[in-house]
């Protein structure tokens, strides 16, 4: 056979042949895929950032991974056997990037023929920045109440102070990290706890988490509290005056112990005036004295003195007429006497 007859033989009924391998085609396309199946796989997405670079916002967690094998093979698959990650430690500057998803398989899978991996998605945008190490302040979280009558005098911390790294923007942000919490319900006296640091931020990374000792004093509360219509009591007032008035109320305002306070109670000679100098009815402008226990600090007065108009007493007025002598006491007669007409004639007259 020639070449021209060879050619008139292949161009025979050309477009019947050509049907005719698009169908072989097809056919063989159409068996091959009968005989694999599809499974998804859902796998962490895991990021390695060991450079000088950290990512500043969030990433998935997870990728989906499309596995095609035949079914003996696709059933001994598992998610296990696959690990997806992105790459950062490349990266040396800020920005946005389209990092690729690399797919690591486990021994098992590398054996399998035929075997058809797909990812979604497989590009993340990531927006990296540049990695910096600072210390920051340690700050307990404090949770309940102290006992009733006291307060949290000081925290300590130690270590006081903790290293994180993270991205630059968001590190210099950052005020302090916050531990674990600490219960304080019902102390009155000292007490020391651990604590570790709460993690509410995945984007930094603390080099110490922990345990910190938190020590936590404890001290009587203080207060101020108000002492209204408080009566004044007369010192060293004489019988022989009286008040035109009743003294008026006074109030006051002290500072002590929350405790100390709630049990105080102005007695009867809290406020006090004192009348020991005054000699003469009339009225006066006289000091107060206020007397309160050492414990509590005086803040406030409403009268530093008083007004009294001092009158002298009804029954002092009384005593005093009775003990007053009559006129003819006061006063006494000259005795009469009489001469008769014999005493006329005998004497000098």
């Amino acid at each position: 056979m020639n070449i021209r007859q060879l050619t008139e033989k292949i161009f025979d009924k050309l477009p019947a042949k050509i049907i005719c391998f698009i169908l072989a085609v097809f056919f063989y396309v159409f068996h091959q895929v009968s005989l694999v199946e599809k499974r998804s796989f859902v796998v962490p997405l895991h990021v390695s950032e060991n450079g000088m670079v950290s990512h500043l916002r969030g990433l998935p967690s997870s990728v989906t991974v499309i596995v095609r094998a035949n079914p003996e093979s696709i059933n001994a698959i598992s998610a296990s056997d696959i690990r997806a990650s992105i790459d950062l430690d490349n990266y040396v500057e800020s920005g946005n990037f389209d990092i690729p998803v690399v797919l690591k398989l486990s021994d098992k899978l590398l054996t399998i023929d035929p075997l058809e991996l797909r990812v979604n998605p497989e590009y993340v945008n990531v927006h990296l920045d540049i990695k910096k190490a600072r210390f920051v302040k340690i700050q307990p979280s404090i949770v309940g109440e102290v006992a009733h009558g006291y307060e949290i005098a000081n925290v300590e911390v130690n270590p006081s102070f903790a290293e994180v790294i993270g991205a630059e923007s968001m590190v210099d942000k950052l005020e302090y990290i916050e531990t674990t919490k600490v219960m304080v319900s019902n102390a009155s006296t000292d007490f020391s706890a651990e604590a570790e640091y709460l993690s509410v931020n995945k984007l930094i990374n603390v080099m110490d988490k922990g345990p910190y000792k938190v020590t936590i004093s404890v001290q009587p509360a203080e207060a101020e509290k108000s002492f209204e219509k408080v009566t004044v009591l007369p010192l060293h007032l004489s019988k022989k005056f009286e008040l035109k008035k009743e003294l008026p109320y006074v109030s006051f305002r002290l500072k002590g112990k929350l405790l100390n306070l709630e049990k105080y109670s102005p007695s009867i000679d809290t406020v006090k005036v004192d009348f020991s100098n005054v000699t003469e009815p009339g009225i006066y402008e006289l000091p107060l004295i206020y007397s309160v226990p050492h414990a509590f600090v005086m803040l406030e007065k409403s009268d530093e003195t008083v007004k009294v108009e001092l009158l002298k007493a009804a029954h002092f007025e009384e005593e005093e007429k009775e003990k007053t002598p009559s006129e003819s006491e006061n006063h006494p007669s000259i005795p009469m006497i009489s001469l008769s007409m014999a005493d006329k004639k005998g004497g000098l007259l």
